[in-house]
């Protein structure tokens, strides 16, 4: 029955278009929301996911990464003290204002880490290495901020907070949610000389690596018992905190899905419209085929070959409309996560969702008695 069905699609080249079009509109909204959110929560938890840890320390409450509460960075002391930890170090999170070459400024988020152990440091650097922030007033940058700050050329001087400091490297692809520019320096220098915003003795995390993580669940319940004042998590943990934070608790991703909901609604409407169109005008040949003793299952894989030959030209046309503008739409500033999982996932939900539209053709066919056909 695919021959008929296909058949019947390019006889009906008008149905076929707005069709098409439904599917194509469907696939390019539905991509970019998925795809867009999943860029965005990467974004979040980027610096959790790279940094080499399996437990981290913060500040009581703390709901994501980026709005970090500073406390006694004396309390890695304890961390340390457990005989399960290989190492710990701390990380400083703070903000600043950099001062631009036209005399306006830019907000920053500030990442200290410890230049010896590189932890915490940058994890993709297109030029320059992180332990060169070591011994003075250097920082690194992420090459996505060129758009925002200017050009980024190696041994320009930058004043950041009425400090001056020294760019000597330029990391890739680390982005904060919050799309503010994501400078790197040694953590002595963010106590050194912006006092003002960290005070001397306080850190903003407290990261550690196991030696056994099957143990991990016990070490995390034995730094909980011992750091009261303390949040411990799991790096898995914080990372759902995170994602929850930007999804649940601020209500971005319920905006982001019901945007990917109406697509998918619009699209299977607008299929479920042409197909029923299509099977009310060719119901006498349907009623033909029955009387000349075809099954009800005969005419539903000729209605529902019409949906899927729909569904897979419309996704791929759609697909390749989203691989062309991601670029341009990069480019801008907004990630986009597009891996063959999400492209998989996508297509086995347009489908289904065409599927479904083609419920009142099929309950239409089902009822068709054949005497009509012979009725003048």
């Amino acid at each position: 029955m695919l021959w008929l069905a296909l058949k019947t699609l390019i006889h009906e080249k008008g149905r076929m278009v707005i069709t098409l079009t439904g599917i194509i509109f469907s696939t390019v909204l539905t991509l970019t929301q998925v795809s867009m959110y999943l860029g965005m929560m990467g974004n979040a938890t980027a610096v959790i996911r790279h940094v080499n840890a399996d437990i981290w320390v913060m500040s009581k409450n703390v709901q994501n990464f980026d709005f970090a509460n500073p406390f006694p960075e004396d309390r890695i002391n304890r961390v340390r003290s457990s005989a399960d930890v290989v190492w710990a170090d701390r990380l400083i999170l703070t903000w600043g204002f950099l001062k631009l070459a036209g005399g306006g400024q830019e907000q920053v988020q500030i990442i200290g880490f410890n230049p010896d152990t590189g932890v915490g440091a940058p994890w993709e650097m297109v030029s320059g290495k992180p332990a060169d922030v070591k011994g003075g007033r250097y920082f690194i940058i992420d090459k996505t901020a060129e758009k925002r700050l200017g050009g980024l050329t190696l041994g320009t001087l930058w004043e950041l907070n009425e400090n001056r400091f020294k760019l000597v490297g330029l990391s890739q692809g680390v982005k904060s949610f919050t799309t503010a520019p994501v400078l790197f320096m040694a953590y002595n220098e963010v106590h050194n000389v912006l006092s003002g915003l960290v005070r001397q003795n306080q850190t903003s995390y407290i990261v550690a690596k196991l030696k056994d993580r099957a143990r991990m669940q016990e070490v995390v319940a034995g730094l909980r018992n011992s750091m009261k004042n303390n949040d411990v998590l799991t790096t898995e943990e914080f990372v759902n905190k995170t994602v929850y934070y930007w999804t649940v608790q601020t209500g971005m991703g319920m905006g982001f899905f019901l945007t990917a909901i109406l697509g998918l609604i619009v699209g299977g409407a607008i299929v479920g419209q042409t197909v029923y169109a299509n099977t009310m005008e060719h119901l006498r040949e349907y009623g033909t085929l029955k009387a000349l003793g075809a099954r009800n299952s005969d005419i539903y894989s000729v209605i529902f070959s019409q949906v899927a030959i729909s569904a897979v030209a419309g996704f791929a046309a759609g697909s390749v409309i989203i691989l062309f503008l991601r670029g341009g739409i990069e480019k801008a500033g907004v990630s986009l996560y597009l891996s063959p999982v999400i492209f998989g996932s996508i297509f086995c939900v347009i489908l289904v969702t065409c599927l479904l539209s083609a419920f009142f053709s099929i309950r239409k066919v089902r009822t068709l008695d054949p005497v009509t056909v012979f009725r003048t």
